[in-house]
């Protein structure tokens, strides 16, 4: 296991004192500024632009990871200092072996400032970190497949800035979708009822991680008659189309979910379906 840490600290002004501050309600941005979220969510997209630049796979948000880097940035917050170490002696890495979480490469970036708004703070801590060769590295390194970003504001206009990286087993649930069905000839089957041959067709893969992808494995394919309930033809099969009868007069339809080789399941498709 591999951890790496850095720092930045661009400023519009001086240090802020080491003193306690609070944060800042989640709106107190200007109207056309960013919000809080809208400022990490921007911070992620230049983080992965940059690595698109570099010919580098996008890492993929972690819930747990977005939790740890929000405690850490309201940490560094409270306490007024830029710091890997909180007041109580934890560490990043301390908060995410305390959620279980497994790892197998680990990366910090912080950073401070207290640029006016919060759309030039996003921009300027993306700079900072790419114009030093350690964050840059960090943000760069196709060792990480996963990352949380965190933002906390204090009411002085101290912005706290973390962006966790991390190494980990695929937690990434794979994509299934169908495709619109192809309808076939007219048949009567006995004794003298009418159907139609009907091809069902899907397609699906596990969405890449810039590490330890995990790989598509199944798919589970639902069919329901009429609105009624879903029974599952395919709980588990690799193929990828499905011809069968449609009896006329009735309402046919389909869906699908996918699971990767690492158990992640993805969510049901949207149905298609399809009269006789």
């Amino acid at each position: 296991m591999v951890a790496v840490l850095a720092s930045f600290l661009p400023a519009a002004a001086g240090r802020p004192a080491l003193a306690a501050a609070q944060p800042a309600a989640a709106g107190a941005v200007g109207a056309s500024d960013l919000t809080l979220s809208g400022a990490e969510t921007k911070v992620i997209g230049l983080i992965n632009s940059d690595r698109a630049a570099a010919g580098l796979v996008a890492l993929r948000v972690d819930p747990q990871l977005s939790a740890i880097a929000r405690e850490r940035s309201d940490a560094m917050a409270a306490a007024g200092q830029l710091s890997h170490v909180q007041p109580d002696g934890r560490t990043a890495l301390d908060l995410i072996k305390a959620q279980g979480v497994v790892w197998y490469g680990f990366g910090e970036t912080i950073g401070w400032n207290n640029y006016p708004s919060l759309r030039d703070s996003t921009a300027v801590v993306n700079r900072g970190w790419l114009a030093s060769a350690e964050h840059a590295a960090i943000i760069r390194s196709a060792d990480y497949n996963y990352l949380g970003v965190a933002l906390a504001a204090t009411s002085g206009g101290d912005r706290y800035w973390t962006a966790i990286f991390l190494r980990e087993p695929d937690r990434t649930a794979p994509w299934a979708k169908m495709l619109p069905p192809a309808p076939g000839p007219y048949a009567t089957l006995a004794p003298g009822r009418r159907v139609r041959l009907v091809t069902w067709s899907w397609s699906g893969d596990d969405i890449p991680l810039a590490a330890l992808t995990s790989g598509l494995r199944s798919f589970e394919v639902q069919r329901r008659v009429d609105g009624g309930a879903w029974i599952s033809i395919w709980t588990s099969t690799g193929r990828r189309s499905w011809a069968t009868y449609v009896p006329v007069g009735h309402r046919f339809q389909v869906r699908i979910r996918a699971r990767d080789n690492a158990g992640n399941v993805g969510s049901w498709s949207s149905a298609v379906g399809i009269s006789g």
